[in-house]
Formats: C-alpha cells, sequence, structure tokens
C-alpha cells in the first residue's frame, strides 16, 4: 500500500506542476472608461474649492502687521550699517595693501 500512495503522491505532483506550466497569463481587458468630467464641470469645482481654502485664511491684526513691519524695517537698517561698515573696512585695507 506504500508503493501505491507514493504513485498516487507523484502523480498529484506531476499535476500540479503541469497545471503551472499550462496556465498562461490571463489575457489584459479593458478598463472601465471612466466618466469624462466635463469642462466647466472641473472649473466650478476649482472655485469651490478655491473659495473653500480662501475662508481658511487666518489675517493678521492691524497691529500684528505695523509690529512685523516695523521689525523688518529695523533689521534692514541694523544689516545696511553691518553692511557700509564691513565694506568701509575692507576698502581701506585693500587700499592700505595697495601702498605697501
Amino acid at each position: 500500500m506504500a508503493e501505491k500512495e507514493k504513485k498516487v503522491a507523484e502523480t498529484a505532483q506531476a499535476s500540479v506542476a503541469e497545471d503551472k506550466k499550462s496556465e498562461a497569463p490571463a489575457p489584459k481587458t479593458a478598463k472601465p472608461k471612466k466618466d469624462k468630467v466635463k469642462f466647466t464641470d472641473r472649473v466650478k469645482k476649482f472655485w469651490r474649492d478655491y473659495k473653500s481654502e480662501f475662508k481658511k485664511i487666518v489675517w493678521p491684526s492691524k497691529e500684528e502687521t505695523t509690529k512685523n513691519t516695523v521689525v523688518v524695517i529695523a533689521t534692514i537698517v541694523v544689516f545696511g550699517v553691518v553692511i557700509g561698515i564691513l565694506d568701509f573696512a575692507f576698502s581701506k585695507g585693500l587700499t592700505l595693501l595697495s601702498h605697501l
């Protein structure tokens, strides 16, 4: 009986191997076409989304805007002075080096 079971098992394995070999890849089926969205519908959706996002903007108050403007102007003045001093120092240094 053991020999019969071995033969049955071998036969089953052989048939499984043949099935795998004979299986061809499934033919590709055409994808279902998506419904085309009209241009006007896309434009309407864009403006709806735009309006929705615009409502989420948090605008700064007048005081915050004034404070930030003062900080920017002060920073520009400080950097302008620092760059002016460095420019003056380097130009004087190069002038002294050229006279040597």
